[in-house]
């Protein structure tokens, strides 16, 4: 009998590692994307980031609990994130200047944000094309 309890998880063990590690890799990176957008004095986009977090966050809850749209929802929200980043370098980021005391230079907007943008795009094709992620999400699991 406990044998069969401690064997239990162990079916998906190997998805659910690397489901984990996108997951976590997620958060890290979406956080620095956000502390950027701040060091770069863009409140507006800051905040918008932020937003953007906080729901990747709640459709990452829901796809670790097993519902099944929740990878979807998690998905459109990578893609949204990389569209907003390339309405930001298309349209928003020729009309700024730079302000004063910048800690960060505005030259690495283009390099940094290009990088999330491909990131997460590829990271919705992975959330919603990888079959180890989707038995992960079918099964269920936590962070840690």
């Amino acid at each position: 009998m406990l044998d069969v309890q401690h064997r239990r998880g162990a079916k998906c063990r190997e998805e659910i590692d690397f489901t984990r590690k996108v997951m976590w890799a997620h958060m890290i990176f979406g956080a620095v994307v956000m502390t950027l957008f701040l060091f770069h004095e863009m409140f507006r986009w800051f905040a918008g980031s932020l937003v953007w977090y906080g729901l990747s966050v709640a459709a990452m809850y829901g796809f670790m609990s097993g519902r099944r749209s929740c990878r979807w929802l998690l998905a459109l929200v990578f893609l949204a994130g990389a569209g907003a980043g390339l309405y930001f370098l298309i349209r928003v980021l020729p009309d700024t200047t730079e302000p004063r005391a910048a800690l960060v230079p505005h030259a690495l907007i283009p390099l940094w944000l290009g990088f999330a943008n491909l990131t997460y795009g590829v990271g919705a094709l992975f959330v919603l094309c990888s079959g180890r992620i989707r038995r992960a999400g079918e099964a269920g699991f936590v962070l840690w």
